[in-house]
């Protein structure tokens, strides 16, 4: 071996990563990687709940545009239904209280939720995916048989992915709403503008995450957003994590995240009193925010 080529060996050799050092690298990549995806799922994860807002935001312009060609009157929580196919009236009514606009109900799922065109958006935004939330992994179908499940998710089964704060609040058995000590609960549909108190704070339109789902004896909370591993159901809200996030739309038009985990969980009795940020129902006078 000539003398260049000797040291040029040797320059190879000394430039060169040994096993050791080599193994020291790739641990801290997979150390850097391992810190970076949590953040990137979070990123992820919040870019979905903007977009959910930016939805929302939409769906409240639409609702107000409704309140001012209907005399101040917001939409009822039922509605004359309409023959997804011709159009016609079919004699009968349903509930708009999951599907305030957006697409029709899958055949199957005819016989509880209104057509497209006879819900309450129609003619303010049509079927799209603004009434899409991207992280919507469907819930139980009324009346929440075991047969009957909204798959794969809310969008793609009923049309839309939000719901209207106008119908029942779900309670468990022995719950109450303690602002109403001697009458029912009044729903927002069909009410006039001045008929809200606090604009700012009462919830008009919200993620199912917010609240119980009714299913008779078998009471269900569900997590869709930042919930990517194990149910999207549960059965008791204590034992969950606490992620019970939900994009709100309130009355004034203004659209905000809020984790109603520590509501849920805390009394899963009265899980709707109103707090410094949210009002679920018109409140007793003397009821004041915890």
């Amino acid at each position: 071996m000539t003398p260049e080529r000797k040291r040029s060996a040797i320059k190879r050799r000394a430039n060169a990563f040994t096993l050791i050092e080599l193994l020291v690298v790739i641990t801290i990549i997979s150390i850097l990687a391992s810190m970076l995806l949590p953040s990137l799922s979070g990123a992820k994860q919040r870019a979905k709940v903007i977009l959910c807002v930016n939805n929302l935001r939409q769906m409240g312009l639409a609702v107000q545009m409704y309140v001012d060609d209907e005399n101040g009157r917001y939409p009822s929580s039922t509605v004359a239904d309409l023959d997804p196919d011709t159009g016609r009236a079919t004699g009968g009514t349903r509930s708009v209280v999951q599907t305030l606009g957006g697409s029709d109900p899958l055949p199957g799922l005819r016989a509880y939720y209104a057509a497209a065109r006879a819900r309450p958006l129609w003619a303010y935004v049509k079927p799209s995916e603004v009434y899409k939330c991207p992280d919507d992994r469907g819930e139980p179908s009324l009346p929440c048989d075991s047969t009957t499940k909204l798959t794969p998710s809310n969008f793609k089964s009923i049309g839309c992915s939000y719901r209207y704060n106008a119908g029942p609040l779900a309670l468990l058995s022995g719950g109450s709403l303690l602002g109403l000590p001697h009458g029912g609960f009044e729903s927002i549909g069909g009410k006039r503008e001045g008929w809200v108190t606090d604009p700012s704070r009462f919830i008009l339109m919200h993620e199912p995450s917010a609240r119980i789902t009714d299913c008779g004896s078998t009471p269900l909370w569900t997590q869709w957003h930042f919930n990517s591993v194990g149910p999207v159901e549960y059965t008791d809200p204590a034992s969950a994590p606490q992620r019970f996030i939900s994009p709100i739309l309130f009355t004034d038009g203004h659209v905000r995240q809020h984790n109603f985990s520590r509501a849920l969980s805390l009394d899963p009795f009265h899980p709707y009193e109103p707090t410094a940020d949210w009002v679920w129902y018109k409140p007793d006078p003397s009821v004041t925010p915890r």
